[in-house]
């Protein structure tokens, strides 16, 4: 008698499959070398001005759906040409032009950056001296990929313009809530509420305000600075306020304090309205993030008040 052996057509499937490399075991895309954040060509990096030196940083990465099985050694050099290639396609000749850090205040600590093997990415280091920089003027460095020991350099990500913005721990964007009254007249006043950038400038510890007008925008018919802008300065002992004059702002005085863990300033300062004395009183509290947070400092602005 014959006998016949069938094997289950699901096993078979099964020890063909076995021989089949899982698509995900492979790169899904070409793996090719870039600057993180270059399709935007602008990369913004805050350097402390209160800082003698400080340290930001540019990430360069391999692209792919798996790390690379290879250390990627990447030479990186600045391209003359880019700063006023932008300036020219993206400003007018009334605004004001990007221009390039001076060699002296910035170093490149290393020669080429090394991603190792295993890994998506490093980051390159850029070494800067802030001190000697305008919080008006705009700077960039042009950072471009010179070469590469593996794989291909991404023709669309290879250059960035890093964008150097002065910060400090008083700087950003803050709310105020105040009023402003003629002091000669107390009944002549005025509720002050909206946003205000805080721009730092001079030290670690002087950030630049403008007053109730409205701040300086590209294109308008007047220009706010000169006129308009003040300084407020914070003791790093006690926290007090002390103001002074930017340019033309004529300002008499002013004070207050400076609450850390709110980021808000508590103010006041008189100053000269059309050859009236007035005075500016409130708050400037730093945005909140959500409902919750702003909940809060209306509170505490609201008990301050009640006092």
């Amino acid at each position: 008698m014959k006998h016949i052996i069938i094997f289950p057509l699901f096993l078979t499937v099964l020890l063909a499959g076995c021989d089949v490399e899982s698509p995900i075991d492979k790169n899904q895309y070409p793996q090719k070398v870039y600057i993180v954040g270059a399709e935007d060509i602008i990369v913004n990096r805050d350097v402390n001005i209160g800082e003698f030196q400080d340290t930001i940083s540019v990430s360069v990465a391999v692209s792919g759906s798996l790390p690379s099985d290879k250390d990627v050694i990447v030479s990186i050099m600045e391209d003359s040409t880019a700063i006023a290639t932008y300036n020219a396609k993206n400003l007018s000749v009334e605004e004001v032009q990007y221009q390039k850090l001076d060699n002296n205040i910035y170093s490149y600590p290393l020669d080429q950056l090394t991603i190792n093997a295993g890994n998506v990415y490093n980051t390159y280091p850029i070494y800067i001296k802030p001190a000697t920089l305008h919080c008006d003027s705009l700077y960039m460095l042009p950072l471009k990929l010179k070469s590469t020991s593996a794989y291909e350099l991404n023709k669309e990500d290879t250059i960035a313009l890093v964008k150097i913005n002065l910060v400090n721990k008083y700087s950003g964007l803050y709310y105020v809530d105040a009023i402003l009254k003629n002091t000669t007249n107390p009944s002549d006043s005025l509720v002050y509420k909206m946003s205000r950038n805080l721009t730092a400038t001079g030290n670690g510890h002087t950030v630049r305000m403008y007053h109730y007008s409205n701040e300086y925008h590209t294109g308008d018919a007047n220009d706010y600075r000169p006129t308009f802008a003040f300084k407020i300065s914070v003791n790093e002992l006690d926290t007090i306020l002390t103001f002074s004059t930017w340019d033309q702002f004529k300002i008499y005085d002013g004070g207050g304090f400076y609450y850390p863990t709110l980021k808000l300033y508590d103010f006041w300062y008189e100053y000269d309205n059309n050859g009236t004395r007035w005075k500016a009183k409130g708050y400037l509290y730093k945005a909140r993030e959500t409902d919750e947070e702003q909940r809060i400092i209306d509170n505490w602005i609201e008990d301050q008040r009640s006092k």
